[in-house]
């Protein structure tokens, strides 16, 4: 009997580092692709290279920085996708050099759209690639008066870091302390969820920093979550989210939680009803708790279309 070996496809991105966000990608692109075999890696080596179809850069915001790869002329000898990628800062020469020789771009915002399509013009703009497990997300019994927050690490500086971080780091947790127990003073359940719970990097050292600042003392959740469902389960329960995590707004919106951005990056700024984390205060905070804020649509049909196209690239 004929045995059908599937097509292996190597993906670089930000992987198997705690973070949440990140790890959703793998979920995505396995159920966009079935039909393939995937490896998930943050650094292309020669031997991961040997039996690959195709290399996937996505998803995520990491073109800034240079690809960890061993052999770049080796991995331009293999068909290119970038796939999900973010591009609302600079662009590192090696990502420009290689979306120029890439099969594909499906970028997963306008940012910078034009500049890309002068690199390459075979592009395309799609929503966030999580958003194709829209199939899988499970909703629970929402509870009245709840706010879960999900706090960002990459916000809080270390000592070597310029002033002005520190600066916005402590005004705003001055302020958002202050905004949490206004909430619970006015019997509103509050939680913090990590979304990054990495060695390196875990948002529960921001959220300890601020809870350390509160006069009423709140839970961090201690899920470990690592998939669409669970995730979504848990959001789903809370009657607003406060997001300083671009994915907790886009998770939001698949449950049609309603949800304030707290944005430090282009990639939040881009997205949804945002407040800036610099100058944030507790009054502007209240006064945006109970404003319209409808969840973005979700419009999964695209990534059919995406695809077929990629399938039809590949070959």
């Amino acid at each position: 009997m004929e045995v059908l070996l599937l097509k292996s496809i190597l993906v670089y991105g930000f992987y198997y580092k705690g973070n949440l966000g990140d790890n959703l990608f793998i979920e995505a692109f396995q159920n966009m692709f079935p039909e393939y075999s995937f490896i998930f890696t943050d650094k292309i080596t020669n031997e991961l290279l040997k039996e690959t179809s195709a290399v996937f850069f996505g998803g995520g915001s990491f073109l800034f920085s240079a690809p960890d790869i061993e052999d770049l002329e080796l991995l331009k000898t293999k068909s290119i996708f970038y796939i999900g990628v973010g591009a609302e800062t600079d662009i590192h020469p090696i990502h420009k050099e290689l979306i120029k020789i890439s099969k594909l771009i499906a970028l997963r915002s306008n940012s910078k759209l034009d500049y890309i399509k002068s690199l390459h013009k075979n592009v395309i703009v799609i929503p966030d690639i999580v958003m194709s497990l829209q199939d899988k997300v499970k909703i629970s019994k929402r509870i009245d008066k709840s706010v879960l927050i999900l706090p960002n690490i990459s916000v809080v500086p270390t000592y070597d870091e310029p002033y002005w971080r520190h600066t916005s780091w402590n005004y705003f947790k001055v302020e958002f302390s202050q905004f949490l127990d206004y909430l619970i003073d006015n019997n509103y359940k509050v939680n913090f969820l990590a979304f990054c719970q990495g060695t390196k990097a875990n948002d529960s050292f921001a959220a300890i920093e601020i809870i350390n600042l509160m006069k009423n003392k709140i839970n961090i959740l201690n899920n470990k979550i690592d998939n669409i469902s669970d995730i979504t389960s848990i959001i789903s329960r809370y009657s607003l989210v406060i997001s300083q995590r671009f994915h907790g707004a886009i998770l939001s919106d698949m449950t049609q939680t309603s949800n304030i951005i707290i944005s430090h990056h282009d990639k939040l700024k881009n997205y949804g009803n945002h407040l800036s984390y610099y100058g944030i205060s507790k009054q502007l905070l209240i006064n945006n708790l109970n404003a319209d804020k409808p969840s973005l649509p979700i419009y999964t049909d695209i990534f059919a279309e995406l695809k077929l196209k990629v399938n039809d690239l590949i070959g």
